[in-house]
C-alpha cells in the first residue's frame, strides 16, 4: 500500500473520506432489519381438556426453529404435557390464547431475536454441551438455556 494513503488515513479528514466510502457500499436494508416483525397467529382449538394449536409447525418454520424446540419450550413453560402429531401440537390441559401468546413472545425474546442487535435472522447452533444463538446480521454468538 502507498505510504501517502496510509498517511492520509490517519488524519481525521482521512478517516471521514474512508468511513463515508465504506458506508456508501454498504446495502441500504442493513440499518432497517431490526426493524422486521415476526407476525405469528397460532390456530388454537380447545376439545374438553385439551388445547390443540393446528398451525404448530407453520408457527416453527416462520421462527425458523425446530417443531421439536418449540414445543418443548411451550410444554415446559406451561407445564403441561403433550405431543407433536403431524402439523398440529395437542397439549394435554387447557391454555389460554393470552397464555400462548406471552409464551410465544418469551419464546421469540429468548431464543429468535439477537440480544445485540435485534435481528431476527438467528439460528440455535450448539458447540460441546453448550448452545449458542448465532445472529446471521451482525455474526453476534450468544449463550442460551437448555430447555
Amino acid at each position: 500500500m502507498d505510504k501517502n494513503i496510509i498517511e492520509f488515513a490517519k488524519t481525521r479528514e482521512g478517516y471521514q473520506f474512508f468511513l463515508e466510502k465504506v458506508m456508501a457500499d454498504l446495502p441500504q436494508t442493513l440499518g432497517k432489519i431490526g426493524d422486521r416483525v415476526l407476525v405469528v397467529n397460532p390456530v388454537i382449538i380447545h376439545e374438553s381438556k385439551r388445547t390443540v394449536i393446528s398451525n404448530f409447525t407453520n408457527i416453527a418454520n416462520t421462527l425458523n426453529r425446530e417443531p421439536e424446540h418449540l414445543a418443548r419450550f411451550i410444554l415446559k413453560e406451561s407445564a403441561k404435557a403433550g405431543t407433536i402429531q403431524g402439523e398440529r401440537l395437542l397439549i394435554q390441559g387447557r391454555v389460554t390464547n393470552e397464555e400462548l401468546r406471552k409464551l410465544l413472545e418469551l419464546y421469540v425474546k429468548e431464543f429468535v431475536k439477537c440480544p445485540v442487535c435485534g435481528g431476527l435472522d438467528t439460528r440455535i447452533v450448539a458447540e460441546k454441551r453448550f448452545r449458542f444463538l448465532l445472529c446471521e446480521v451482525c455474526g453476534a454468538k450468544s449463550a442460551i438455556r437448555k430447555i
